[in-house]
Order: C-alpha cells, then structure tokens, then sequence
C-alpha cells in the first residue's frame, strides 16, 4: 500500500475540522515555531484556553454584580448615616438656639455615650499587655 497511513485517532478524543483565514494560520505557524510544537497542540491549547477563560470570565461578571449589588448596599446604607447626623444635629442646633442647654446636653451626650464603648479586662481584643 503506498501513501500516506491512515490516521488514527486517539480513544477518548473526536476530530475537528475547521476553516480560517491564512492570515491565522500563518500566524499559528509562526507561534508553533515560536514554542517549538506542532501547530495542531498551539489550536488546542488555544480553544482549551479561550474555554478556561470564558468560564473564569462569567465568575468574574458574577462577582461584579454581587460588588455592585453590595455597594449599591452601602451607598443606601451611607446616606441614612448621613441622614440621621443630619437630623441629630439639626435638633443639637435647635436646642441650642432655643437656649435649652439641658436637651443639647442629652443629644450630645447621648450621641457620643452610645459611640463610647468601655472594655472590662477580659474583654480587651489583644493577647497580652504589650500589644495594647
């Protein structure tokens, strides 16, 4: 028999037959040559690493919608801080302007007693003395 054997495909593997441009394949030749293989390993190098990629880029678009839900979150979450500072210190204001120094008192003081938060030994967050 003379000619070319015919080839045998691996087990567990499945021929495929694409159609490019010459420009690709010349630049798949000069890659092959580049990474001294046989440009056939360089196309299935190429289709395994554009498939790991376009799974690695829906994780990536996942974890972005998650981040934007969570800031969109902390925005609304910002604006009722903002919101009732606004408030406290508006009623701080207008009980100062009212002269009535006892209601400032208890805003101001109010607002920083609930800030202020006194540990007891045991519930000190560090190991030992030095690292206070």
């Amino acid at each position: 028999m003379a000619g070319r054997p015919k080839k045998i495909i691996p087990a567990g593997t499945s021929e495929l037959t694409i159609t490019v441009p010459n420009e690709i394949i010349a630049f798949l030749e000069i890659e092959a040559a580049r990474q001294d293989m046989p440009i056939g390993r360089v196309i299935r190098r190429s289709v395994e690493t554009h498939l790991a990629l376009g799974d690695r880029l829906a994780q990536v678009e996942a974890d972005m919608r998650e981040v934007r839900g969570l800031h969109s979150e902390i925005k609304a979450s910002l604006s009722e801080i903002a919101e009732f500072i606004a408030r406290r210190e508006r009623d701080y204001r207008l009980a100062l302007a009212g002269n009535d120094r006892d209601v400032a008192e208890e805003i101001f003081a109010g607002d920083v007693m609930d800030e202020v938060r006194t540990y007891d030994d045991e519930d000190v967050p560090f190991d030992d003395e030095d690292a206070r």
